[in-house]
């Protein structure tokens, strides 16, 4: 990764993104300005533009490797930036002149958006907003309200907004607009001050308010009363970007605790040779291993099944967020005082990846949000379907090195097909895993052990199927406690699946580590979920995956499955160069 190298790294202090920096940052509560202007030296703001417009976005999965990449160093540089990615809805609503004129904003001045969506008074229920859009005698719209919190509100040059332009309560009630805030006359629209916050801080989180504000005549994207349906596409994009900046933040925080451990006595051995240090070791980077799955077949679905996105982003979101929140949680207790401090160990960099890793829950609808939405569409996801994907697409959605198609900005709907490519996809893989034999670096006692964990995970997703088909759906006109319940196993179940995919289709030519399947193992053994208790997996595994996690430290990869070269210790950062060279 170019981005990684570009950078250097995180440790050495002389660096701009550097641990240091990002301390000093916090502490002052100071916005990244100097990060800002690098990121854009290098260029990285031409990948927030697809390729037929200039740009250099083409694949999701690249795009969530250059988020890992941000979010290992600083969290509050890469939230301070990724607002760029807002003007996707202009990809997915606008007209060909609006997405010139935006795209230029972007690749010749490097402006940023905002966005507008939430109310203090009604949070994520974007339906009872009350900022309004009127049209007045000239035929153009006139915003009254306020926004917030909005991140980049006061420091942004553009504002994608959502505005009542209906009274009633129903999906056509708002349209989405996207204009310049040097197109508005400045007395009509004004920044709110930005409230104090436990994490990201420093960051421009405000808001903005509006004393009927003439907008352009061409703010508008879509059609009148479009903008809910615009924007709950848009969650479906921006929630699966969402999965980097967690297995970002749960990289940097296993490498740091992974550090101490290895440095740090206590009753006259290591830290790291201690049984529950292992453990929590081994488990912490088995769920970075089911996320990166999760997130990189969900990366590839978005070019291949937009359709299914309406539920399946949430699924990868909240997974990928629960898995790597609940590992940090367990981190924290083998870093003990130090991860309470903002000093000492790694600059005291623990307490602030635990800060602002914790914002990705609530980004983009909570993950209780998301969990509810799921909810609703669960009885026709849990269907028997005998309608699965053809193999070759299957093939394409886990094989790595197969291409993907163009992403198609059309094809993403608000309700979703209620099918799921990757619970449909188990037979097939289980199929498949059957008729494998002993060879290579999977032996038999593996090959049986995960033979085994297929059939249970199969039991597992048919007798979650049957629950929602039988169980109680909803309770007062909302859904059950139980039916979100249910919603969290289907999350944990798809990852699981997901992880089965990548093994199987990618594991003949990256080998080693990942081929063996010991990772697999356990993985299916926990069967997706993200809350692991200590001593449950298998020991010799643990230990496994321990001395993986040390051996990736070492050399300065990425805690993942694939190849993924760090900056080394104490490398500096390049002064010149550009993400997109060659």
């Amino acid at each position: 990764m170019r981005l990684e190298h570009l950078l250097g790294d995180p440790g050495n202090p002389d660096n701009l993104l550097s641990f240091r920096r990002a301390m000093a940052w916090d502490e002052q509560e100071q916005f990244p300005e100097s990060a800002m202007a690098r990121l854009h030296q290098l260029k990285l703001h031409h990948g927030y533009v697809p390729a037929s417009l200039g740009g250099r976005f083409e694949l999701c999965e690249s795009f969530i490797a250059l988020g890992r990449t941000l979010a290992r160093r600083n969290m509050s540089v890469v939230i301070s930036y990724s607002t760029m990615l807002w003007t996707m809805l202009a990809w997915m609503g606008g007209n060909p002149d609006q997405q010139r004129t935006i795209a230029r904003a972007i690749l010749e001045k490097g402006e940023f958006p905002c966005l507008a969506y939430s109310e203090e008074l009604h949070g994520a229920d974007l339906l009872a907003n009350e900022t309004t859009a009127r049209v007045d005698e000239a035929g153009q719209h006139r915003v009254s309200g306020e926004k917030w919190p909005v991140n980049r509100a006061t420091r942004s040059q553009w504002v994608v907004l959502l505005a009542r332009t209906a009274p009633a309560s129903h999906l056509r009630n708002h349209s989405l607009f996207i204009f310049r805030k040097a197109q508005l006359d400045a007395r009509e629209y004004h920044h709110l001050p930005g409230p104090k916050t436990h994490g990201l801080r420093g960051c421009d989180i405000s808001g903005i308010g509006f004393h009927d504000c003439r907008l352009p005549q061409d703010a508008r994207i879509g059609r009148e009363g479009n903008g809910i349906e615009l924007a709950l596409k848009g969650f479906q994009i921006t929630r699966t970007f969402c999965t980097a900046l967690s297995l970002g933040v749960g990289d940097s925080a296993l490498r740091l605790v992974a550090d101490f451990a290895s440095q740090r006595k206590l009753y006259g051995v290591r830290v790291a040779d201690l049984p529950h240090t292992r453990d929590t070791l081994a488990n912490a980077y088995l769920s970075l291993l089911i996320g990166e799955c999760a997130s990189v077949v969900a990366a590839r679905g978005l070019h291949l099944f937009p359709e299914q996105f309406s539920h399946w982003s949430s699924i990868a979101k909240v997974q990928v967020v629960r898995l790597t929140d609940y590992a940090t949680q367990q981190l924290a207790a083998v870093l003990g005082a130090r991860s309470y401090l903002r000093e000492t160990h790694a600059e005291g960099m623990f307490q602030k990846l635990l800060r602002d890793g914790a914002i990705v829950a609530v980004f983009d609808g909570s993950n209780i949000v998301c969990l509810d939405w799921l909810a609703t569409g669960l009885s026709k996801l849990c269907r028997v379907r005998n309608d699965g994907p053809a193999a070759e697409t299957i093939a394409a959605l886990f094989d790595l090195r197969l291409p993907l198609p163009p992403l198609a900005f059309d094809r993403f709907t608000v309700i979703g097909s209620g099918k799921d490519a990757v619970i449909q996809s188990l037979p097939l893989l289980a199929m498949k895993l059957g008729k494998l034999s002993p060879e290579g670096d999977c032996d038999a006692a593996i090959l049986e052990l995960l033979n085994e964990q297929a059939r249970r995970l199969q039991e597992a997703v048919a007798e979650l199927q049957t629950l929602v088909r039988h169980g109680r759906i909803r309770r007062n006109g909302r859904n059950s406690a139980a039916l979100i319940g249910s919603a969290e196993r289907y999350c944990a179940l798809h990852s699981a699946i997901c992880c089965l995919g990548i093994w199987l289709f990618n594991r003949d030519h990256f080998g080693g580590f990942m081929a063996r399947g010991e990772w697999l193992a356990a993985a299916l053994a926990r069967q997706g979920e993200a809350i692991f208790q200590c001593g449950t997996m298998n020991a010799e595994i643990a230990d496994g995956l321990c001395e993986r996690v040390f051996e990736q430290t070492e050399k300065s990869q990425m805690y993942s499955l694939l190849p993924w070269p760090l900056a080394a210790t104490g490398q500096r950062e390049q002064d010149s160069g550009c993400v997109w060279d060659k």
